[in-house]
């Protein structure tokens, strides 16, 4: 989801707010605050329309937080572990590491949101019927409202939504190949996408209150059937991939430099002379100390560059994502964009011997190749 503003954890997972979730809140305040209270409530004042209002759009995204925690609890109950969740302005998603490994497994945790979202308005809704207070029953009947339709909408079986994901099980049961499953619920989500493009246009030229609508649904289309498109190009990534090992791509003499040299040196006899952008870092007998990038010497102060020396800067072995020569180049990918990082030091001997450097562009050059070859 690119950067996110982190806002703390909850069960140990990682919450963080998109700067596009602060566009939707206020969307959501104007709308309840501006046109739905002061239609249902038109004896109150001003200021509590807004008050009322922002106090349902905070608690609607604590809904959908509450519908991507029971996903992540669930993934967690199956093994998997959970790096972040994040609010953004199309609702939420959890940050996922690893994979399901049945499709029973993958359906349970998809269905988790929608029935906890299904849960918390069928809840709210019978609070609203025994409340008489109106401001807390305006926040209960709308938040009820808000939540059964979360949980209803997110079962359109288009992928990647939740109800995609479960077509998505289905599919990975029925035919036993899950890139095939995942191939054919992209398909259908990217189908869904483009209708809700063509029903919000058709709103929008109806004008008048269906507007706002009609561009939201056709915000939404956009952004599934990109997501679709996304996974489908993904699939086809992985498809070029299998079956070769990261001893078949990786660079087998990747340059390397001195814990001790200056980062002078090495951006003055290295960076700018060489083709190389990253460097493993050795100790006197061959060990792997860590691994320094151009990006991390882009945050050093350029008048810093003389006295410092590299194992200032690099990244040191304890905190590097490595992988062995015979990995498959599948999760070697997943494991570079996981960790956000475009090199992988290749070792053997559990990390004692470094045998080679595997990365992002290596792996997108043979990609490319064997796409355009057909292979």
């Amino acid at each position: 989801m690119g950067q996110s503003i982190r806002i703390g954890r909850i069960f140990g997972v990682q919450i963080g707010l998109h700067p596009s979730w602060f566009v939707i809140a206020l969307i959501v305040t104007y709308i309840v605050a501006a046109g739905q209270l002061p239609v249902a409530y038109p004896n109150w004042d001003q200021a509590l329309y807004w008050v009322v209002g922002a106090l349902i759009a905070i608690l609607f995204f604590g809904s959908v937080l509450a519908h991507e925690l029971s996903h992540a609890l669930v993934a967690r109950r199956f093994g998997l572990i959970v790096r972040e969740i994040t609010l953004f302005i199309f609702g939420g998603a959890a940050t996922l590491e690893g994979e399901t490994k049945r499709p029973r497994d993958e359906a349970l945790i998809a269905a988790a949101g929608p029935l906890t979202s299904l849960a918390i308005g069928g809840i709210l809704f019978s609070i609203d019927l025994v409340v008489g207070q109106p401001q807390l029953g305006a926040i209960l009947g709308w938040l009820g409202f808000i939540n059964l339709t979360l949980g209803l909408f997110n079962l359109i079986p288009g992928f990647p939504m939740d109800g995609g994901r479960i077509l998505h099980a289905v599919l990975w049961k029925l035919r036993g190949d899950r890139s095939v499953a995942t191939r054919n619920a992209a398909g259908i989500g990217r189908l869904f996408g483009y209708l809700l493009i063509a029903g919000g246009v058709f709103l929008i030229l109806q004008g008048g209150d269906w507007l706002f609508t009609g561009v939201w649904f056709a915000l939404i289309g956009w952004f599934l059937s990109n997501a679709a498109e996304s996974t489908i190009a993904q699939v086809g990534v992985e498809h070029a991939l299998r079956g070769i090992k990261v001893r078949d791509v990786m660079e087998s003499d990747p340059p390397s430099i001195a814990p001790n040299e200056s980062v002078a040196d090495l951006v003055n006899e290295r960076l700018i002379r060489g083709e190389h952008r990253s460097f493993l870092v050795r100790h006197d007998d061959g060990g792997l100390a860590g691994i320094v990038t151009l990006s991390d010497v882009r945050r050093m102060p350029r008048e810093n560059w003389e006295a410092a020396r590299v194992t200032d800067i690099m990244t040191r072995y304890a905190d590097l994502a490595t992988i062995g020569p015979d990995a498959g180049l599948e999760p070697a990918l997943k494991l570079l964009q996981e960790r956000e990082v475009n090199q992988l030091p290749v070792v053997t001997d559990e990390g004692r011997t470094v045998v080679g450097l595997l990365t992002r562009a290596g792996i997108l050059r043979l990609i490319e190749a064997r796409m355009r070859l057909g292979v």
